[in-house]
């Protein structure tokens, strides 16, 4: 009897530090809320006799009532601009699909195209990649993408943009604006292209947005005259890089932050409006290989200089959404109070399979408070397209 009873108090010892045993298959993982609204399926793959919606874009119009949603519509297969795919393995038509919503996103228009690209056996076109810039002065949408035709002009890919003056209820025709835009001593040939998502507009009204020619370089074009021309701006980084955004950081500098291989991120950022930039790989933002989003987010008067703990509120501060995870899952919004020198551990828009997303800025009921965040992502593996928002007072906890 004694030697039972010892035997069942080392066995109860042996579990309370060890702990159970573990059920055949292993622990199940920790489940992570979501700090996001309910989501909204905005496009899935299948609707409309599409094959497949990718690469989606987010805006608010000039009218701060509007959202403006875009993403590829790919008509035959999952794969990009520059590869052929499907059961015919051939290019395919794609075009830009639009939806808006007028009450904060929780109800949205049909799905249009911006245009309708010709596809027959003397032409095919293809339009991919969706990104937007706000003027908010000249009160336009400029929707850009990169086009290829594979008839007559395979292996050469060129960029578009089409101007919205109605808060994206109509656009106006589709403008080349490849030899405008391109780097000096860029090839025509190759695979040379907007990053998709959302430019930005500085504080002195220039528009700016990122070309990446891949695994080369990264440069900036833009527009100072309301998106009536558009030119490179500055000169190429001098570093690697794949799609990637540019803010406006407090001092006036730019950086632009940028995918890399999984892991990390890297970055560039020029105090000379990008004549030239310093280089680092960011190891504290972790990511999963995958195209992100980062902007420039206004505090709001009712907390810039508040005291919350040891820090104090700047009147502007970094978002940045990306998979922060080594693999597309987990997606995440992070702020920095410092220009992007250091990140906090963020939200968590989507715990599960994720991938693309974009990020826009809603206003709430006082411009002195800070704004809530409208979220346009891939989910379920890149079946679907969602938006869904995170409250202004949970983006700005520190």
């Amino acid at each position: 009897m004694k030697m039972k009873v010892v035997l069942l108090t080392a066995l109860a010892v042996s579990l309370a530090v060890c702990g159970a045993p573990k059920k055949k298959g292993g622990d199940k993982p920790k489940q992570v809320k979501s700090a996001a609204s309910k989501q909204v399926v905005l496009w899935k793959a299948g609707d409309s006799g599409i094959n497949t919606y990718r690469i989606p874009a987010l805006c608010m119009a000039p009218d701060g009532k509007t959202l403006v949603a875009a993403c590829d519509a790919r008509e035959d297969h999952i794969y990009d601009l520059n590869r052929k795919g499907g059961p015919k393995n051939d290019y395919q038509r794609i075009n830009i699909a639009i939806r808006t919503s007028k009450d904060g996103g929780r109800n949205w228009a049909p799905s249009k195209y911006s245009h309708e690209w010709k596809w027959s056996d003397e032409e095919k076109w293809a339009g991919s990649d969706p990104s937007f810039i706000v003027d908010a002065k000249a009160r336009k949408i400029f929707l850009f993408y990169n086009v290829a035709e594979y008839v007559k002009a395979a292996g050469i890919y060129k960029q578009y943009v089409q101007v919205s003056s109605d808060n994206g209820k109509t656009w106006g025709e589709p403008k080349d604006i490849t030899d405008a835009i391109r780097p000096a001593g860029w090839p025509q040939k190759g695979f040379v292209f907007i990053t998709s998502g959302s430019g930005m507009q500085t504080k002195d009204g220039t528009l700016l947005h990122t070309i990446v020619w891949v695994g080369k370089k990264v440069a900036l074009f833009g527009s100072e005259d309301g998106g009536e021309t558009w030119k490179a701006y500055g000169k190429p980084t001098d570093g690697p890089g794949d799609e990637c955004k540019v803010a406006e950081l407090s001092s006036g500098a730019l950086m632009i932050n940028s995918r890399k291989a999984a892991g990390a991120r890297e970055i560039f950022e020029s105090r000379d409006k990008g004549e030239t930039w310093t280089h680092w790989t960011d190891m504290n933002l972790k990511d999963g290989a995958c195209n992100a989003q980062l902007m420039t987010y206004p505090v709001g008067r009712n907390f810039a200089g508040r005291k919350v703990g040891s820090k104090t509120y700047p009147k502007e501060m970094l978002v940045f959404s990306n998979c922060n995870a080594g693999g597309r899952s987990n997606l995440t919004l992070r702020t920095s109070w410092d220009d992007g020198q250091s990140w906090n551990e963020g939200l968590v828009i989507e715990p599960g399979r994720a991938s693309y997303s974009d990020l826009c800025l809603i206003a709430g009921r006082s411009k002195d408070d800070p704004p809530d965040v409208g979220v346009i992502f891939e989910g379920s593996g890149e079946k679907d397209i969602r938006f869904c928002t995170l409250k202004g007072k949970d983006v700005i906890k520190p």
